[in-house]
């Protein structure tokens, strides 16, 4: 009885997760889809706003949309509460679009809570994601706004300059799995309203399919960090790897200008080249950055290679780095990894640091359904883990997400958690 009275305690706490106005995560399997996020800054107005949702709308398209409060009047609410309807996500972008890295803490909190408020009594939802203007960041706007930051891949298309047919070219070249895009609708933008006409249906043809913010973060099973700024989300891909070894542990701080990263952290001796199975290499870190992995050789001046693979996945804190990508570099020029001079991890242009490096390696799983931890059994212990991730609770953590997935449909829920229940009740009688 002892035990029903827990779980039932536990299957009434999770159920706020329902209320809770973060962004929930959900892992799921690994998919094909091809997921972009379009966000537009700057409006809402009467005059361009309703012409890109216009074609959002052709275009069976959700979009993102980061307000400026004082552009939020009687007429251009109304522009904001169709969009809402349409299933389009009404963000912060600040009340004057003032460069807030400079202003205080009850400054911040005033700029962005004048758009939450507004944007509420329009919608009856707050926004869930804040852009900064001109992308100023400063520590204090991250302590103070309690929402995640995102930045995007610019469109350039506040350059007036900049044609309708060049704004669609960056948009489209930019454009990969969980890519987050920057647009901009302020009153008179039609260049991009022009580009959006050739954008949609070039990016739709080519599969990808048009989210939400809130969308984009759900499907790729990520919880927004604090302290980063996304211009991507990508699946944590490390998840689906085993941990094979530690390759450093310690703590190392530097720039781009410290020559210490060819000492500080090498993996020439970690066998890689030996590994046959797939790989990824995952490294915490701590910067506005994400690290890099340099193939460094050197012979001569004439005989020099010194190329950076980028990491598959990161997000302030982890990075992931594939085997692929290493190979492909090293295949290009002929090369393996004992001809390398240096293989290192290390920042690539600012200030970072690394604390921990490790392999996983990929290989068959077992899995035991409700084992979330991996201790080899399925207890109350479990179910206690999958709440806390649920609810979100700081440093919550699934060994194996797989083995929570008890309902089977890839995606970790509150249902999982009530089948978890059940289990556990059946086994207590």
């Amino acid at each position: 009885m002892k035990l029903r009275g827990i779980i039932s305690m536990l299957f009434s706490a999770v159920i706020a997760v329902s209320a809770c106005p973060d962004v929930p995560a959900k892992a799921e399997a690994e998919s094909k889809e091809k997921l972009i996020a379009l966000t537009f800054d700057d409006g809402p107005n009467t005059h361009t706003t309703p012409k890109v949702l216009d074609l959002l709308e052709e275009y069976d398209a959700r979009a993102s949309f980061f307000l400026i409060g004082r552009n939020i009047n009687d007429d251009s609410a109304e522009v904001m509460k169709r969009a809402h309807e349409m299933g389009c996500e009404i963000d912060n972008h600040s009340r004057t679009h003032s460069d807030m890295s400079v202003m205080s803490a009850e400054e911040i909190k005033a700029e962005v809570a004048y758009v939450d408020e507004y944007v509420y009594s329009v919608t009856g939802e707050y926004p869930k994601f804040f852009r900064a203007p001109y992308l100023n960041i400063s520590q204090t706007m991250y302590d103070t706004i309690d929402i995640p930051f995102i930045t995007g891949f610019s469109s350039g298309d506040s350059n007036a300059d900049k044609t309708a047919q060049e704004r669609a070219e960056t948009v489209i070249s930019s454009a990969k799995d969980g890519a987050i895009i920057l647009m901009h609708d302020f009153y008179g933008n039609d260049k991009t309203v022009e580009a959006l006409k050739t954008i949609l249906p070039e990016l739709k043809s080519q599969g990808y399919e048009f989210v939400t913010l809130s969308e984009l973060f759900e499907r790729k099973g990520e919880t927004p960090v604090r302290n980063f700024s996304y211009s991507e989300v990508q699946k944590h891909i490390c998840s689906d790897y085993a941990f094979s070894g530690n390759l450093f542990t310690g703590e190392v701080t530097g720039d781009n200008k410290w020559d210490g990263w060819k000492t500080a952290i090498l993996l020439n001796d970690s066998g890689l080249g030996g590994i046959e199975s797939d790989f990824t290499i995952e490294v915490s870190y701590d910067s506005i950055a994400p690290p890099i992995i340099v193939l460094h050789r050197w012979k001569s001046s004439d005989d020099n290679l010194w190329e950076a693979v980028r990491p598959v996945y990161y997000n302030g804190k982890k990075a992931c780095f594939r085997k692929s990508d290493m190979q492909a570099v090293l295949d290009s020029y002929g090369m393996t990894y004992d001809d390398m001079n240096y293989i290192m991890v290390r920042t690539n242009w600012t200030e970072m640091t690394i604390t921990q490096v490790d392999l996983f390696v990929k290989e068959e799983k077992t899995f035991l359904t409700g084992d979330v931890n991996l201790d080899g059994k399925f207890n109350i212990a479990d179910a206690v883990t999958l709440q806390k991730w649920l609810l979100r609770e700081p440093e919550s953590e699934l060994k194996c997400w797989q083995n929570g997935d008890v309902c089977t449909d890839s995606v970790l829920d509150v249902f999982d958690l009530c089948a978890m229940k059940k289990e556990l009740i059946k086994q207590a009688e």
